[in-house]
């Protein structure tokens, strides 16, 4: 390349990153900032909203894991229903477990805090037993297969029902206390992020914090009634 050809590629990309320059320098005077300390303000205020979701998202594992575990526990609870039955160990065992799964199912799902609210909990309620009926019924057209003693039958559906029915029931007081005590500790969560973000004058996330308090102070209102501790 000649060097007269060069000395103006040169020279144009200088001019370029001048003009690059004064753009970038307008735009930072146009949207207010005169120095690099609003940005180090909000490289901060990011890094507390960050912290702030890890810790709420650990506690809503704790949650899950707990629901899991109470869901768990459900297994000898509806064993028991069977225990006068006469039935033998495995067949009380296939029943207990496949009468669990649409709870294990509501546990992959985890949605308790709009499924327990009072617009959509009758329907959930109704749901989860109308899946257990299914689960139940499926069973008992194969029952033959699953028991022992080859003359037992499972009971119709209409007779086990109300029993059944009781231990979902008891299921959700379970999961609603669980929920509950998670839902306070987010409180605690937000209200201490909440003291970080008023120092650092950060309004807008001041707003969102004291709408998640608000949002939690709701849930914990019905899901106090759901657990039968209001």
């Amino acid at each position: 390349m000649p060097f007269e050809n060069l000395a103006l590629l040169i020279i144009g990309i200088a001019f370029l990153m001048i003009l690059l320059a004064i753009v970038i320098i307008s735009v930072v005077k146009k949207l207010g900032i005169s120095s690099l300390g609003p940005i180090k303000m909000e490289q901060r205020n990011l890094s507390t909203e960050f912290k702030m979701n890890e810790d709420t998202r650990e506690v809503d594992e704790i949650c899950l894991r707990q629901i899991r575990l109470i869901t768990n526990n459900m297994k000898l609870r509806i064993n028991n229903v069977f225990a006068d039955l006469k039935m033998c160990t495995l067949a009380r065992v296939a029943i207990s477990t496949s009468i669990r799964f649409p709870l294990y199912d509501s546990v992959a799902n985890n949605h308790f805090t709009t499924e327990l609210m009072p617009e959509n909990f009758k329907e959930y309620r109704e749901r989860l037993i109308l899946m257990i009926k299914e689960e139940y019924i499926s069973l008992s057209s194969a029952s033959k297969e699953i028991q022992c003693n080859k003359d037992q039958l499972l009971p119709a559906w209409e007779q086990i029902s109300q029993q059944l029915i009781d231990k979902i029931d008891q299921w959700i007081k379970s999961v609603s206390r669980e929920v509950m005590i998670t839902c306070k500790k987010k409180i605690a969560i937000y209200q201490n992020y909440l003291h970080s973000f008023l120092e650092m004058k950060d309004e807008w996330r001041v707003e969102i914090v004291k709408k998640c308090i608000e949002k939690n102070e709701r849930y914990i209102v019905v899901l106090k009634e759901r657990a039968g501790t209001a």
